[in-house]
């Protein structure tokens, strides 16, 4: 097997939908799925090749075209195994420390200062790198769009929807495995060079570069246990049948090609199904019920670490699986995983004062645009800063009382719409007028309880008005945080 590595850079935002969501706020994934860059290639190689070799190429699973994930200096990234846990509350990847749960027993298992077990839990996001540090977070856009009334060239009235998207300028970086070069320069010449991927590429989104990359990079290294045991790591989603052609999620250590027994009450798995888009059929494929990426299988047998293929759909980057990766290699009588590097947080020193910025003064013109540039960019991070918050107090609230992402958008479309506080104040909250407070929105959500929900929702109203000038845009910013 041959392999080649790729390096996708956003030029445009890029939308690539989480399911088969036509309606309401469209969620992206944090990677691109190898059937992204399959039909890209399939689109121009495909009639060329002719039936053998294109069923070879793309259907066979001889050539697999991976996922790309966030890259930062040219550096992989792999999911957060699901094995790792953390202390609840301390669970920031990278701050804190990691234990891996296939160690944890009662002797281990970490305790407080009154010697009571504290409470763990797992870490199901994030990116790591084989450097042992946590990936860049990969930055995403929100936007409300509003479907088009074609007969009266307008907005259709009552369509609007959210749509999240990977923001532009990141990195990603993907693998092409082949049996062969040949393989590999076909694939290589189809793939490279500004390209279109995800959804609305007839609008503004879905422009990328793909080229390959100025090095190859480093691979996640393994290990040969010298326990009785394995550990295999679902690099990608892994989808595998039965001997009766059904799909399971329970596969036999065989599946894994693997000696042993897969031991379920030790393993991490969870699942994730969807449906790829087929752009030459213009509908969906089947559906594939898989093993997400990041999930660990325990297995009782030894077995070499090493990089393997298995189950189905290997061409569109499933199946792909490490056997023994160093990130679940552990310190067992502390159940503690010691490859995730723990950077210390900056303490600023008591002994420096803080300079307020505002107070600076300046005689010249460059100084006075810096200046002004400077103000602006402390006002900015104060209103996030609010804004979050904010979000960390009433998120618990608003969802124990099951506001729906969906009136969320619509608060955050009146905030976009509407700059002054007041209107926005009597578009939401006026009394059997308000969007809020009458009809169907207030009788299903904001009536809760004797109306606690519309109440909490003005003292975020009340806490916006702190920010003078930017009241609207601190609702409209909340909103978009509830609705996620």
């Amino acid at each position: 097997m041959v392999e080649r590595f790729f390096k996708v850079t956003l030029i445009a935002d890029v939308v690539i939908n989480s399911k088969l969501a036509t309606e309401g706020n469209m969620e992206t994934l944090d990677y691109i799925p190898g059937s992204n860059f399959l039909g890209i290639a399939a689109s121009q190689l495909y009639n060329q090749l002719g039936a053998e070799k294109a069923y070879d190429y793309f259907h066979s699973g001889k050539v697999s075209f991976g996922d790309a994930v966030i890259s930062k200096k040219n550096e992989l990234s792999y999911a957060v195994p699901f094995d790792y846990v953390m202390i609840k509350g301390e669970d920031k990847l990278g701050e804190s420390a990691v234990y891996l749960q296939h160690l944890l027993d009662e002797n281990n298992h970490p305790k407080d200062s009154n010697d009571y077990k504290v409470q763990l839990k797992q870490k199901r996001a994030g990116y790591l790198t084989p450097s042992g540090l946590v990936a860049p977070k990969i930055e995403k856009q929100f936007a409300i769009k509003s479907a088009q009334d074609a007969q009266n060239r307008r907005s259709k009235d009552g369509a609007m929807y959210g749509i999240e998207s990977l923001k532009r300028g990141q990195e990603f970086i993907f693998s092409v495995q082949a049996e062969n070069e040949e393989q590999l320069s076909e694939i290589t010449n189809a793939l490279t060079g500004d390209k279109y991927i995800g959804k609305s590429k007839s609008a503004q989104y879905g422009r990328v570069k793909i080229e390959p990359p100025t090095e190859t990079p480093d691979k996640i290294k393994t290990f040969n246990s010298e326990e009785d045991y394995t550990l295999v790591y679902a690099q990608s989603n892994l989808c595998f049948f039965d001997e009766f052609g059904q799909i399971t999620l329970q596969p036999k250590a065989k599946d894994l090609v693997v000696e042993g027994e897969v031991d379920y009450s030790k393993s991490q798995i969870r699942t994730y199904s969807y449906s790829p888009w087929n752009g030459k059929r213009n509908t969906t494929d089947s559906v594939r019920i898989c093993i997400a990426a990041g999930s660990v299988f325990y297995v009782k047998g030894k077995n070499k670490g090493e990089y393997k293929r298995v189950g189905a759909y290997q061409a569109e980057g499933l199946g792909r699986m490490i056997i023994n990766p160093v990130f679940l290699k552990g310190d067992k009588a502390h159940a503690q995983c010691n490859f995730v590097k723990i950077i210390e947080k900056q303490v600023e020193s008591k002994s420096e004062s803080k300079v307020d910025i505002e107070k600076i003064q300046v005689e010249s013109s460059l100084g006075k645009f810096l200046k002004g540039r400077a103000v602006q960019q402390k006002g900015e991070l104060d209103l996030s800063k609010a804004i979050q918050d904010t979000f960390n107090s009433k998120k618990d609230t608003f969802n124990k009382f099951k506001i729906s992402s969906s009136q969320w958008g619509a608060i955050r479309a009146y905030a976009i719409k509407i700059d002054s506080m007041t209107e926005l104040e009597n578009a939401l909250i006026a009394k059997e007028t308000g969007y809020l407070n009458h009809g169907v929105a207030f009788d299903r959500y904001w009536n809760k309880s004797n109306g606690k929900p519309l109440d909490e929702f003005t003292k975020v109203l009340t806490e916006a008005k702190k920010h003078k000038g930017n009241e609207t845009i601190f609702i409209a910013k909340f909103a978009a945080q509830m609705a996620k």
